[in-house]
């Protein structure tokens, strides 16, 4: 694998010009995920810093771009300006989530991150307001919004080709982060672990972290473990474990941060 500073980078041929490739920054390992259809393409996320934001665009098959957003956090929308001539798509709460391009601008001045173009936040084409499917060219999509970590967060299933590219959840880095509902994260849990069965998914892409290549059972492993997490804190355990493990040092803020949350609901 490469230097994680430099990006890492995984390409999954399916057949001649129907492949995935997830593009993860240095910055949180967040996942950039291109899907290229016989016809289209779709990307989800481009970011982060404007070398990792190149590589991605420098990928691009010359076919029309759907560009797809599974949340609106800063760390997810920098790439935004670099792909604009794109379709967007994106949850309908997407636009209400404005105050997070000042979050990647005060990222972006503290860290002296210069861009090419100005940051911009992501304008949305076409709005999900709920369970949707959508048939393009060669490709069935499934949207399902998946609302816990924030308001505005959804999934993405191919159907054909057996993948999910899920937002943050499900990741290997991190228990469930909870900004917006406890008990909605708990029911986009359970949506998700049914779809999953239901589509036979295999192939799992998080937010942030390690994708899932080729294992249902890993990718339902990951919803229990999540699911028992957010059950231990609803149930007041404040020494709540995560997979069986202490939480890690690095990891004890946020946890902290969701006792609160979960005592403030």
């Amino acid at each position: 694998m490469a230097d994680l500073c430099t990006s890492t980078h995984h390409n999954f041929a399916e057949e001649k010009g129907n492949t995935m490739k997830i593009f993860q920054s240095c910055l949180w390992q967040t996942n950039s995920t291109l899907i290229e259809g016989r016809e289209e393409c779709f990307l989800f996320d481009p970011t982060y810093y404007p070398h990792e934001v190149e590589r991605i665009k420098q990928a691009l098959p010359d076919k029309p771009l759907n560009l797809i957003y599974t949340h609106a956090d800063w760390d997810h929308i920098a790439g935004f300006s670099e792909f604009s001539f794109g379709h967007t798509l994106g949850h309908h709460q997407v636009k209400e989530q404005s105050d997070q391009l000042e979050k990647a601008g005060a990222f972006d001045l503290e860290w002296y991150v210069a861009r090419n173009k100005e940051l911009e936040f992501p304008r949305i084409d076409e709005e999900i307001m709920g369970e949707t499917t959508k048939v393009v060219s060669d490709e069935t999509l499934y949207f399902l919004p998946i609302p816990g970590h924030t308001s505005d967060m959804m999934a993405t299933f191919f159907l054909e080709r057996k993948v999910v590219v899920a937002g943050d959840v499900l990741s290997d880095l991190e228990f469930p982060f909870i900004f917006y509902s406890s008990q909605k994260y708990l029911e986009s849990l359970e949506k998700m672990k049914e779809k999953v069965l239901e589509f036979g998914i295999h192939t799992l892409v998080p937010g942030h972290g390690r994708p899932v290549l080729d294992s249902q059972r890993e990718i339902l492993r990951r919803i229990e473990d999540d699911l028992d997490y957010l059950h231990q804190l609803k149930s007041g355990n404040q020494i709540a474990c995560y997979r069986g493990e202490p939480i890690p040092a690095h990891l004890i803020s946020q946890h902290e941060g969701n006792i609160k949350f979960v005592e403030m609901e």
